[in-house]
């Protein structure tokens, strides 16, 4: 039986599809508690709509009450006298906003805009978690190339161990030889070792985002192949900070913000006019006597005085809309100086990527010449050393600078709200 579940576990890790890029954008955008949130703060938003709305709709109430003992006062000739009975009211009452210069319809505009910000938040939430899934995904991909490195460090090291023993038995070397590459064989695996837990981190994370285990595979050659299509020229850059006022959500919310606390505002400057609303109900009473209470009329309303409670309303909806518009330039300048930078070190990194291969192209033929040097007496093992130190920062910066490129071009869609289009790749 345990061979039978070994071999069927074994049989599903084999056939286990690896998880793409879209793949992991599509899970993520699907079960991440994230964009359940803001598919909550939409549906929210939209219970506020309704419930502006309502103020345009008659209110109808029904009300009862019952006093088991109540105080009656009764006129006789010229005097007043009391008596004690129960008594029950009971009455159907309703009303209807019949003028209000406006009140209801601008809070209503207020709460469609308050609606219209949720859909652009949900839009950010998207694309932030989108870029998440982009940075942990490649960053596997960068892990593996950092402990692709570590491994061919360790080797060489252990290698060039293992022949400077054997010259040293044959009295070519001495013990600082041996000393000194062992040292970078252990050195080379301990960067092995943090690389490996690296990754775990970067799975974990990624799983954590898609809210699954699935097994990932990376490859290294699409990973290339990504890295290498990536490219944005500035060059009109009116026309691209105009793309990022239209498409930024973040941007799109503050401008839907601004729309609502000038809607808020507008209706508090018209609370002074009061309003007109038509009232009736329909009762029946019973204290004494059995009788029925009815009413319909108009009811006007105008403030006289409040204390300076409306005035200080309309000062307080007159300065939150100003700092609603502060805070969008402020953002907005912000969110450009980042897309500014970002398009830049784009560009930049390409320049780092190519340095870099050249960099390793030609330190790696130096340090097999100095192997060759070494081996006749003619270098030290500093040299060798040296050059195989250079050869794996190059490699390590290498990778750092395809991963930065990624990094940025990541950012840069979300930032023009691109990140949802098909991987952006």
């Amino acid at each position: 039986m345990k061979t039978t579940i070994a071999f069927l576990l074994l049989f599903s890790n084999l056939y286990a599809a690896p998880l793409t890029l879209n793949d992991a954008i599509a899970m993520t955008l699907k079960s991440n508690p994230q964009t359940q949130a803001a598919l909550l703060r939409i549906q929210s938003s939209q219970a506020d709509t309704k419930a502006a709305k309502a103020a345009l709709y008659a209110h109808i109430d029904l009300n009862g009450e019952y006093y088991p003992t109540k105080t009656v006062v009764m006129p006789s000739n010229g005097t007043f006298s009391t008596r004690q009975t129960d008594a029950f009211h009971a009455d159907v009452s309703g009303s209807y906003s019949l003028w209000d210069f406006g009140r209801n319809d601008t809070m209503i505009q207020a709460s469609q805009h308050s609606q219209e910000g949720s859909v652009a938040d949900k839009k950010f939430v998207e694309n932030s978690l989108i870029e998440q899934v982009w940075l942990q995904y490649t960053a596997i991909a960068y892990v593996e190339q950092l402990i692709d490195t570590a491994q061919k460090s360790a080797e060489f090291c252990q290698s060039q161990y293992n022949q400077a023993v054997r010259m040293r038995e044959v009295g070519l070397k001495t013990q600082a030889d041996e000393s000194r590459f062992k040292a970078s064989w252990l050195e080379a695996n301990d960067h092995h070792s943090a690389a490996q837990a690296q990754k775990a981190k970067a799975l974990m994370a990624l799983g954590l985002l898609i809210g699954s285990d699935t097994p990932v595979t990376i490859d290294q050659a699409d990973f290339d192949r990504r890295v290498s299509a990536l490219s944005m020229v500035l060059e009109n850059v009116p026309a691209l900070r105009q793309e990022l006022s239209q498409s930024n959500p973040q941007l799109q919310k503050l401008r839907m913000l601004i729309s609502r606390d000038q809607a808020v505002s507008s209706a508090i400057s018209k609370q002074p006019y009061g309003s007109v609303t038509l009232v009736g109900a329909y009762g029946y009473d019973n204290s004494l006597s059995s009788y029925d209470t009815s009413q319909i009329g108009v009811r006007a309303s105008i403030p006289l005085y409040d204390g300076g409670k409306l005035d200080a309303d309309a000062q307080k909806s007159r300065i939150t809309l100003t700092l609603a518009q502060k805070e969008y330039e402020i953002t907005e300048r912000e969110l450009w100086q980042e897309l500014y930078d970002t398009i830049i070190d784009l560009n930049r990194f390409d320049e780092t990527i190519a340095a870099k291969e050249g960099v390793m192209s030609a330190t790696q033929k130096a340090l097999s010449l100095m192997q060759g040097r070494y081996a006749q007496g003619l270098a030290t093992y500093i040299d060798i050393l040296e050059s195989q130190s250079v050869l794996e920062n190059a490699r390590i910066v290498h990778a750092d600078a395809k991963l930065q490129k990624i990094r940025s071009w990541v950012k840069i869609q979300r930032l023009l709200n691109k990140g949802n289009k098909n991987g952006m790749l």
